[in-house]
């Protein structure tokens, strides 16, 4: 009651005050203090707000690992250079330009028949997990089955051969990357539990297959397994996921826009990973919506979000713009 609203209630009234105030209480106790959309998925709402803070922890070690998206350093098409032969190293005239700290000249690269061969320079430390290389077919990450071969070069550098939309590149590791020694962190919208939401999962009979288009202006091949229909306010909203190979087998990637993008959040949009639908129900936790790697550097080929995963409405959960990033 605010002073304006001070009654003095007789002894009747006040019983049943009291009353109504201790059932309230006790149906607060029986939700655990949680968003009632949520009690079935968190015993405390204290317990769930943990999960989401270790969570970001683990998101921010991960970027700042020594092979993380802010140690990206250079991203090369083997395919718009001139020749099938490539210099590499930290010599400007190379045709492959390492930052500086790198060897002048490492070695050199061969495209043909879609292969990429290595040629290590003499007195180069170079080497694939631990075994060194002067020599090598280098195979590419075009199967996530099978790990790319990682060429460590010295304790700093590190790269592999990399394929997107029928293109091979170059994907370049610095440890020692300014954005990785300077990063400042992210921002995020506090943690609300009515942003962790059962939708309901609408599936293809087969997956589909889609061209996704990417940041690069080009598309690459992914699998659509079903739609996810939610609602918001009374609105119902989709949400087309694609088929992700996750650390624990296969998982939702959701790549959408909303009413933060470009404001407070990053303009590509943000990812949103979800386990596979059980019993016709996905969990969307937007407390999770994170940045895309291309928030962090240039050299990331991220896929943007499609015409049908741009919603209309603020989702104000989950990561905000990196600490250090320019305003849209």
């Amino acid at each position: 009651m605010t002073r304006r609203q001070i009654v003095f209630l007789k002894p009747k009234n006040l019983t049943r005050v009291v009353l109504g105030g201790v059932i309230g209480m006790i149906g607060m106790t029986s939700l655990g203090g949680c968003h009632p959309q949520v009690q079935a998925q968190c015993s405390t709402c204290a317990q769930y707000e943990a999960s989401i803070r270790e969570w970001r922890a683990g998101r921010i070690a991960a970027l700042r690992a020594e092979h993380g998206w802010l140690a990206l350093a250079g991203l090369y098409w083997l395919d718009s250079l001139d020749t099938g032969e490539h210099r590499l190293g930290a010599d400007p005239g190379a045709d492959l330009v390492f930052p500086e700290g790198a060897p002048p000249e490492i070695g050199r690269l061969r495209l043909q028949g879609g292969e990429v061969s290595l040629q290590v320079a003499p007195g180069v430390d170079a080497r694939i997990g631990e075994l060194a290389v002067t020599q090598t077919v280098l195979r590419s990450d075009v199967d996530p089955k099978q790990p790319p071969d990682r060429v460590h070069i010295g304790e700093r550098f590190t790269f592999f051969i990399l394929s997107r939309g029928g293109r091979l590149g170059v994907r370049l590791y610095d440890s020692a990357s300014p954005a990785r020694r300077e990063f400042a962190g992210i921002d995020s919208f506090p943690v609300a539990s009515e942003w962790r939401i059962q939708a309901r999962f609408e599936a293809h009979a087969q997956p589909r297959e889609i061209e996704h288009p990417t940041v690069l202006g080009t598309v690459q091949a992914a699998q659509v397994p079903g739609v996810a229909v939610f609602s918001i306010a009374g609105r119902e909203h989709r949400l087309t996921p694609i088929l992700e190979a996750g650390p624990a087998g296969q998982e939702l990637l959701f790549v959408f826009r909303d009413q933060t993008s470009g404001v407070e959040t990053y303009t590509g949009g943000r990812f949103l990973i979800a386990a596979l639908a059980q019993d016709g129900t996905v969990e969307l936790d937007f407390n999770k919506a994170h940045n895309p790697p291309c928030a962090f550097t240039p050299y990331a080929t991220c896929p943007v979000p499609l015409p049908e995963n741009r919603l209309p409405i603020r989702i104000e959960a989950g990561e905000k713009l990196p600490a250090d990033h320019p305003a849209p």
